[in-house]
């Protein structure tokens, strides 16, 4: 496989402020014949591209095990999220974010396509291209989807289209006062951020599975601490991000993208480990209403930080048939390969 660490250019794309640049890491085959179908991956509050690339332990790159499959798997960076620019936290809108990721997946489409994106990558013929989201990501694509068309299909992964919310260990659900979408959070801001949150043994019931890697668990779970300045994206935990967007916790309140959710049109993956923010999954396809084909998986062993769990590979199996089968549609970034 290889990598390349990639800023694009999202200026003047959304209704923010400034210069803005994103951050993606492009990772393609070591070989490339014909035309290849595209992943693009969108992480979850809290947590980076490097998510997709865990390089701690061999064996836990969702990237590298794509690539082996002969995709292209494109990792990034939402704005305020690890290496792209921080704008103003309260400025950050589902709508702003997904129109940024967008431009992201635009640009990196048509830069495959051109072999502009490095010196070292030449020009690829790009097949189906399939936006996966996890968790803050999945609600992320959703809005994207719904108002842009950017993919052939989509995977929501520890995402809910109907209310995202935590397990507890009785069985019972976990549900906090969340502002709803759209709430101006600035001046609530210190009754809210890092502070309507679960405890520290409902993120590790949550969050992971106990027979996961110890040293990849606890480093996670000891800097997951969202709003509250704590180391997270070093050395230790290159796979986490130490800023997350102010309006992530509107997210996880019924119905945040109900009504995007119902107009994506493409075929739709929903993907829930055993344990995870999804409390029903057979509930979900009922809110992809648009969609002809709705498929969902429910992974053994698996709580919601999918790519730590033993069982991720069954994950990843599930993602790359469900991309390998989605047609090029007639709006999604690949619709320039259709004949005319």
């Amino acid at each position: 496989m290889r990598s390349f660490d990639l800023k694009i250019d999202v200026t003047g794309r959304t209704d923010l402020p400034g210069n803005l640049q994103t951050a993606v890491t492009v990772h393609v085959p070591d070989s490339v014949d014909g035309s290849v179908p595209v992943i693009v991956g969108f992480p979850g509050g809290g947590f980076g591209r490097r998510y997709y690339d865990v390089r701690t332990l061999p064996g836990y790159s969702q990237a590298e095990y794509h690539t082996g499959d002969d995709f292209v798997f494109v990792a990034c960076d939402h704005l305020h999220v690890g290496d792209s620019d921080h704008p103003d936290t309260f400025s950050l809108t589902y709508e702003n974010m997904a129109a940024a990721n967008h431009a992201t997946t635009e640009s990196v489409v048509a830069g495959l396509r051109a072999g502009s994106l490095a010196d070292d990558l030449p020009a690829i013929e790009v097949a189906s291209v399939v936006g996966i989201g996890q968790s803050m990501g999945g609600c992320l694509l959703t809005v994207q989807q719904a108002n842009h068309r950017s993919f052939d299909g989509v995977a929501m992964l520890g995402w809910s289209g109907v209310y995202t919310n935590f397990p507890a260990p009785d069985g019972s659900r976990l549900t906090y006062p969340m502002p709803l979408r759209g709430t101006d959070v600035r001046p609530i801001a210190d009754q809210v951020l890092g502070v309507v949150a679960p405890d520290d043994s409902h993120y590790r019931f949550c969050f992971h599975w106990p027979d996961e890697a110890v040293e990849l668990m606890e480093a996670d779970l000891a800097s997951y601490r969202p709003y509250t300045g704590v180391v997270r994206g070093d050395a230790a935990t290159p796979w986490g991000s130490a800023t997350v967007p102010a309006c992530a916790i509107t997210m996880m309140t019924p119905g945040a993208v109900a009504s995007e959710a119902a107009a994506i049109n493409v075929p739709v993956l929903v993907a829930s480990g055993e344990r995870d923010t999804v409390p029903d999954p057979w509930v979900e396809p009922g809110a992809y209403r648009s969609s002809r084909h709705v498929s969902l998986a429910v992974v053994p062993r698996m709580a919601h930080m999918h790519n730590f769990a033993q069982t991720r590979t069954q994950l990843w199996d599930i993602i790359g048939k469900f991309a390998r089968n989605v047609p090029v549609s007639a709006h999604g970034l690949a619709a320039a390969e259709l004949p005319d």
